[in-house]
């Protein structure tokens, strides 16, 4: 995120209902502790796995209808999460998914077909480069992230999950560069 970015765009993908419960159970638990950035309180938000996120989209509308089309042609598949892990320097807590060739293909097609999108993409989503999670808590301290970690490990176990659909979001940052929210621009069921 760079300094002066309000917003941003992500291709997120969603999960079975079950799984999904599960997160929110956790972000909620984690909010009540006092120990996260209120993962839950980001309007719209949904548990997920980013394939990419942009710093801006030259033409939304086109994109929109090119994810659309993309997207129904793909199918589901099945996430297996049996691991807690952090990323120190942002302070984020979340969980990983086992990495599959399933998923790598995922990815790789994704960005593929999507090349033309890649100056805007930010580096940490692009192939290479990918660390596929999903977001328990972010932007938390050094003992905040240790608190939130030993919460979640005691509440974790493996969860297996399928995705189902996949989308693109408009998210917004307040002033000290707080996600406020997620806003669907378009959501696909995957096949």
């Amino acid at each position: 995120l760079t300094r002066s970015a309000t917003r941003m765009y992500a291709v997120e993908l969603y999960f079975a209902a079950p799984f999904e419960q599960y997160v929110r159970e956790l972000w909620k638990g984690l909010n009540d502790e006092g120990l996260t950035s209120n993962m839950d309180e980001i309007k719209f938000n949904r548990p997920h796995v980013s394939l990419s996120v942009y710093s801006q989209l030259p033409d939304a509308e086109s994109v929109i209808q090119r994810l659309v089309a993309y997207f129904q042609n793909v199918s589901s598949i099945e996430m297996k999460f049996a691991s807690l892990a952090a990323f120190p320097t942002t302070g984020t807590l979340f969980m990983n998914p086992c990495v599959t060739r399933e998923l790598i293909d995922l990815h790789t097609q994704y960005h593929d077909a999507f090349q033309d999108l890649h100056e805007y993409a930010s580096m940490y989503y692009i192939p290479g480069n990918w660390n596929p999670h999903c977001t328990l808590a972010v932007q938390l301290s050094p003992d905040q992230l240790m608190e939130a970690m030993k919460f979640c490990y005691g509440r974790f176990s493996p969860q297996i999950t399928t995705v189902t659909e996949a989308g693109l979001v408009k998210l917004e940052f307040d002033q000290n560069h707080k996600c406020v929210s997620s806003t669907p621009m378009e959501i696909i069921r995957l096949v």
